[in-house]
């Protein structure tokens, strides 16, 4: 349930199978009845929420509270939607989470506290990552301390909670950033949501504590962030320069792939400052994934559907290149410029013709979860740092009148072509990738609609029939395809003489 545009193309893209609802307010008896008509053979519900926390952040000096704020407001609707799922769900197991900020006050923990029918804990993912994030964690069923886990029961007498979970594991900070570049300070503050302007919001957070070079930092961002983000100990050194982190590094610290925000907007937009404003507002009103996942394991292990993890194993399979399965390496491929374990070679080639759709025509990058698809809208992108690439031939664009999809496929065609004139490369199989989706999906189905595209699709047909050659096609974002640079090489104009 998620009204906003860009959380459900980020949904859609990396959990295609999910069904979208526009609104909380929208789901009803007759909704709750069609979900347990059609998921029939369920076990274990669970009903995760994280009503908006606008209303109740101590960031927020205009806050309403929990119940005057209209966003805040909504979490009235988890307690109805529990009772709805347990009575349509008599089945099965039907457990519930919430999650909010915890510099709400305890007027508005109290109200909430209420609502959900029980206290939440206290849980920072400072111990199990590199940045801060505070949070209150209502859950129904028990957890139990373990190595690198400590539980604190009791308040501090600021809110009604049952106590505070506390982390203590290794992070490798380094796999989190490029190569050179590293953390001013210990740790870095929580992620908020990027609201860039040309004045500052009423009363900054952290404005008086910041130095005048910090605070220049901040007005040169536009405003994105509170003040206090911008101190050099929250900063990221990148070579003697400060600045803060960047979106990719803070989906990786929050336990995300790298990308997994990219289709939040549509392709035209993608690498513009909206686009990337969005990708950071989204990563600072998400939850941290080491949190979440540890908290789940307390109820999954117990009930034999997951082995027990520890926090430690959490953090590593949370870090960027240390992956157990060829799917989630290369969903989640390490940091740097490229992963040093594998050069072109075949394995690598073989690890991702696996990785195939439900027809088996080309590459599609999923969890191992997630159930296959026949069709999928939003495509994840193969890493193309997963190799090291050099120029072999280019051709800077000169505004060719032909469509951009029929150049596409023509430079695929050039591409084959190469492959069995000067490689020799006859009878065997490769991966070749492009950023196009309508010359992805020709290319799988040797056919074309297009009158323009058709003629260029049969020779590479031809081609193909007489060579051998079985490509395995896979999409890459634009952003990340090195085949693009040949096109957008500079023009050399001419010097001419000044007039006198």
């Amino acid at each position: 349930m998620e009204c906003n545009g860009a959380a459900q193309r980020v949904v859609e893209a990396n959990f295609p199978g999910s069904l979208l609802v526009e609104g909380v307010e929208q789901v009803d008896e007759a909704m709750v009845t069609e979900w347990s008509l059609r998921f029939g053979m369920v076990g274990l519900m669970l009903v995760g929420a994280g009503p908006p926390c606008q209303g109740v952040s101590g960031l927020n000096a205009d806050r309403r509270g929990a119940l005057r704020d209209a966003r805040s407001s909504l979490f009235c609707h988890v307690s109805k939607i529990v009772t709805l799922c347990k009575r349509k769900f008599p089945w099965a197991q039907v457990r519930a989470f919430v999650e909010n900020v915890a510099s709400m006050d305890r007027v508005d923990c109290e109200v909430m506290n209420e609502s959900y029918d029980m206290c939440p804990w206290y849980v920072d993912s400072a111990g199990i990552s590199l940045c801060h994030r505070p949070r209150l964690y209502w859950f129904d069923w028990e957890v139990q301390e373990g190595v690198g886990v400590e539980l604190w029961h009791g308040s501090d007498g600021r809110l009604p909670i049952q106590g505070e979970i506390r982390f203590m594991a290794e992070v490798e900070s380094h796999a989190f950033f490029p190569r050179g570049v590293r953390m001013g300070g210990d740790s870095l503050p929580t992620f908020t949501s990027s609201r860039p302007c040309s004045v500052p919001m009423r009363k900054p957070a952290g404005l008086k504590d910041c130095l005048a070079h910090e605070v220049q930092r901040w007005k040169s961002d536009s405003h994105r962030f509170p003040p206090y983000q911008y101190k050099d100990k929250h900063c990221i050194d990148e070579q003697g320069t400060l600045r803060p982190p960047k979106v990719s590094e803070r989906e990786a610290i929050m336990g995300f792939p790298i990308g997994y925000t990219v289709q939040c907007m549509k392709k035209s937009d993608h690498g513009s400052s909206a686009h990337n404003d969005c990708r950071l507002t989204l990563i600072g009103n998400t939850w941290h994934v080491g949190v979440l996942a540890w908290l789940l394991s307390q109820l999954l292990a117990p009930l034999g559907l997951i082995m027990p993890v520890s926090v430690q194993e959490l953090v590593e399979r949370l870090t960027p290149g240390k992956k157990c399965s060829s799917s989630s390496f290369i969903a989640e491929a390490a940091c740097g410029t490229y992963h040093p374990t594998f050069p072109p070679s075949r394995l690598l080639v073989q690890m991702l013709a696996g990785l195939s759709s439900l027809k088996g025509e080309d590459i599609l990058v999923q969890q191992v979860t997630e159930m296959p698809l026949r069709y999928h809208r939003l495509r994840q992108s193969i890493p193309g740092k997963l190799w090291r690439w050099r120029i072999i031939s280019g051709w800077r664009g000169v505004g060719n009148p032909e469509h951009i999809n029929v150049l596409e496929a023509r430079a695929t065609f050039t591409t084959l072509k190469w492959r069995a004139q000067q490689l020799g490369q006859l009878d065997c199989r490769c991966v070749h990738l492009v950023d196009s989706i309508v010359v992805l999906h020709c290319l799988t189905r040797g056919r074309s609609s297009s009158r323009k595209l058709r003629r260029t699709v049969m020779r590479i047909g031809s081609l193909l029939l007489a060579t051998g050659i079985q490509p395995v096609y896979g999409y890459i974002d634009t952003h990340q395809n090195p085949a693009d640079k040949p096109s957008r090489w500079a023009v050399k104009k001419r010097w001419l003489k000044r007039r006198r």
